[in-house]
């Protein structure tokens, strides 16, 4: 007889086979067991706004990327019945608000959300604040804008789900961030994934909500470990890649009960490596001023290499030599922190903190507080009063 020796001189009789074999088989399922992403069980709500009622900067609407989002979200087999898209003029507070509503009140036990949101958005004190088409701009004007705080609190109280994800491309995005920690306290899994952090502005271009729809859509460039899977890790590791080479800002990200082995898309192929290629493909390169990536390499000596930059709403890719080339160094600009306004000046409609850097006969070189030097301009008496 084969016996285990315990401590203290003790012996157990081996346990029988068919419990190892069970075991075994148990920690072998656990192992493919991977929380992925069910579109057939997710409600989805879509926010688009490129022109508002208010005097704010429009965007053009040709080959807007929200739409492709709610194209693809039905390609990957989320029901058509299950997703609400509100764009420009059908984005006001209260159809945004009764479509919340609505689809919370639809949700069950096993429901994943979704709400995305593209436009314009800005840090109001303790609540971020997203523009609805009929928004009123100004402080005393609060109640009129579709606020962060109060998509939490109802999606917390309304949302019957298990998992929750939010998605913005708009500045200040990051402020999704106070959802996901109101839904922790529920014990709802969720993250937030945005253009911008919640301290930082957003360029006006579509390329977050591009890398997204590349993501969800198993483009095999994202599948950076080439397992045929896109996980929730290579996702974030590509917006933040994105959106400091190719537009110069911090992402956004705040998970809570989403493990990064979460798994958003198979791929839909593999990408191709050319042996001894300085520039491999996936590399975030600098071209004549431009900044871009290589999505193609040739195995010709010299090399041609075929670099895709993003044009506002389409993606253009033009073919370089080695030597044109040069790796992206590219840091999102550093903040000017820790200053005190001195005066207020009017962008687009409305009043913004400022310090004044330089002044000359009517007209002052400002910085923006709590954004980057991006964004420090010259303005004229117009534009500033001071406090």
């Amino acid at each position: 007889m084969n016996c285990w020796k315990m401590p203290y001189g003790c012996y157990i009789r081996p346990l029988p086979s068919i419990f190892w074999v069970g075991l075994i088989s148990c920690f072998v399922l656990s192992s493919y067991a991977t929380d992925r992403w069910e579109p057939n069980k997710t409600h989805v709500i879509i926010v688009g706004v490129c022109n508002w009622e208010a005097d704010l900067t429009r965007y053009s609407t040709r080959r807007r990327k929200d739409k492709e989002l709610y194209e693809l979200l039905i390609k990957r087999g989320t029901p058509t019945r299950n997703i609400t898209m509100l764009l420009d003029s059908d984005a006001t507070l209260s159809n945004i608000r009764k479509t919340i509503d609505d689809t919370l009140r639809r949700t069950s036990e096993e429901s994943t959300l979704i709400v995305y949101f593209a436009g314009h958005g800005w840090k109001a004190g303790n609540d971020f604040h997203f523009a609805n088409y009929d928004a009123r701009l100004g402080a005393r004007n609060a109640e009129t804008v579709w606020s962060m705080n109060a998509l939490a609190s109802a999606v917390t109280e309304g949302f019957n789900g298990h998992k929750a994800i939010f998605l913005a491309d708009c500045c200040y995005s990051g402020g999704m961030q106070v959802i996901v920690e109101k839904l922790a306290a529920n014990n709802v899994a969720s993250f937030s994934l945005t253009s911008a952090a919640m301290d930082n502005t957003s360029t006006g271009n579509w390329t977050f909500t591009q890398i997204i729809l590349d993501s969800l859509a198993g483009s095999p460039i994202v599948d950076t470990n080439k397992d045929g899977s896109i996980t929730l890790s290579e996702l974030r590791a590509e917006i933040k890649n994105a959106m400091t080479h190719l537009e110069g800002q911090s992402s956004g990200f705040f998970s809570n009960g989403i493990d990064d082995s979460f798994v958003v898309a198979e791929t839909s192929g593999v990408t191709p490596q050319v042996p001894k290629s300085r520039f491999p493909i996936g590399s975030y390169v600098r071209v004549n001023g431009r900044y871009g990536r290589v999505v193609g390499v040739r195995g010709d000596n010299p090399r041609p290499y075929s670099v895709q930059f993003y044009n506002y709403n389409k993606k253009v890719v033009k073919k370089y030599l080695e030597s044109d080339l040069a790796v992206s160094m590219r840091k999102p600009p550093r903040r000017v922190a820790r200053i005190k306004p001195d005066c207020k000046v009017k962008w687009e409609g409305q009043w913004y903190d400022a310090k004044v850097l330089r002044a000359e006969k009517d007209r002052w070189l400002i910085h923006y507080i709590g954004d980057d030097e991006s964004w420090d301009e010259w303005v004229g008496r117009e534009r500033i009063r001071f406090n």
